[in-house]
């Protein structure tokens, strides 16, 4: 979720970043790779200012390092002097952003914070006036994801410099990084889909896949998907292999519509799951939509996986946990107020959702995030640590 020569597909493109996402890298190195009752920012000051006085922080960790488990036990250092305020500096309405919205609030809620949030409709200018909103409003923490990485960094780090956590999907500067092994991600979607094309479509497949190679990172995520399909042999083949207009399910529908046009054979469909949908949406309507066929997504949105508790078409979808990031980010945006070091990177793995009883545990995790965001290993891996008073020690780099 996720450049064009034009700068507003290039910002519609980073919804799916995690879509999961959703980020790269891998191993225990750095950069590896929710709406309820909230208030959204309208630029009018509740609480105290700005807080600590700005550091010089310099230019962070730049290259990639090793690093260690994250210790929740610690020790606490220096305090800063800020507002009891978590801010999210949302892009879209997308499903998998709202999880992410309600998560905060809720984490926030529980430890005392006030949350506040705007969305920038993909609109990159927008998104650089609310997030200078919420720096002259006085914040402890900013979580971000990447729209326009250049526009955004130079605020990223005066948030740093002047005391907040900032806590980001993919973008630097960063205190703490969410990321992901992308050509991972996208491999295990391209093996999964291999392995029913041998054993069900007897090797033979007219495969369309959806990429978001807009998204720099997500290169990695389209290259690990065709590995994984060459995997199931010679009969298989891409007849079209595309970014869609826009990374909505209209933009899915469109695209799909126009391939099966010139093939109308298609059997397989892969990519993130707002594509994916568009383009069952599109077989449905033009009466090509059969049971046999394979279609998976990416990111674990409703509404693939109540396609796939029907047993038809959509087989898949690998999710990301993003409730547990977004309740996470609340409980450390509360402890780096305290002094206390929250994790460098959190490192997530996706989940494979492909039956009724893979869904039910997935879905019951995300609804228990209080209880489960500190021991959630099967979903993402913290590293590394860093505390206000080593802020200087951000993530400079996108994984």
């Amino acid at each position: 979720m996720p450049g064009d020569t034009t700068a507003g597909r290039g910002q519609l493109n980073r919804r799916n970043l995690l879509r999961i996402g959703a980020l790269a890298g891998a191993g225990t190195f750095v950069g590896l790779p929710l709406l309820g009752a909230c208030s959204v920012d309208d630029g009018s000051d509740s609480g105290s200012g700005s807080g600590s006085g700005e550091k010089v922080i310099g230019n962070g960790i730049t290259e990639k390092k090793q690093l260690a488990p994250f210790d929740f036990n610690g020790a606490a250092g220096e305090k800063p002097d800020l507002p009891k305020r978590i801010a999210w500096a949302n892009t879209s309405d997308a499903e998998f952003f709202l999880q992410i919205t309600r998560a905060i609030e809720s984490a926030a809620t529980a430890r005392g914070l006030e949350f506040i949030t705007a969305i920038a409709n993909d609109d990159s200018a927008k998104n650089v006036e609310q997030i200078e909103t919420f720096l002259q409003r006085g914040i402890a923490a900013l979580c971000i994801q990447p729209l326009d990485a250049n526009a955004q960094a130079p605020l990223l780090k005066r948030a740093i410099e002047a005391g907040a956590a900032v806590l980001s999907l993919v973008t630097p500067p960063c205190t703490s990084q969410v990321a992901a092994d992308q050509y991972k991600v996208g491999n295990a979607q391209g093996m999964a889909a291999a392995k029913y094309i041998t054993e069900k479509l007897g090797g033979q497949a007219n495969v369309v896949y959806f990429n978001t190679d807009t998204i720099e990172v997500l290169k990695a995520r389209h290259q690990g998907a065709l590995d994984g399909l060459k995997t199931a042999g010679s009969g298989v083949k891409i007849v079209t292999d595309i970014q869609p207009p826009a990374i909505t399910q209209d933009g899915g529908f469109k695209a799909m519509n126009t391939v099966l046009q010139a093939n109308p054979d298609v059997n397989v469909v892969i990519g993130g799951d707002t594509y994916c949908l568009g383009a069952l949406a599109a077989l449905q309507a033009a009466g090509k939509a059969k049971p046999e066929m394979y279609l998976s997504g990416i990111d674990g949105d409703e509404q693939a996986l109540a396609e796939i508790r029907k047993g038809g078409a959509y087989k898949a979808s690998f999710a990301f946990a993003y409730p547990l990031m977004g309740y996470a980010w609340g409980q450390f945006a509360a402890d780096w107020l305290e002094g206390k070091p929250v994790p460098q990177v959190m490192q997530f793995n996706a989940i494979e959702l492909n039956s009724a009883a893979t869904i039910d545990k997935y879905q019951a995790d995300m609804k228990a995030v209080a209880e489960t965001w500190k021991n959630s290993a099967e979903y993402f891996t913290m590293l590394g640590s860093i505390r206000y008073q080593d802020r200087e020690q951000f993530i400079n780099y996108a994984a």
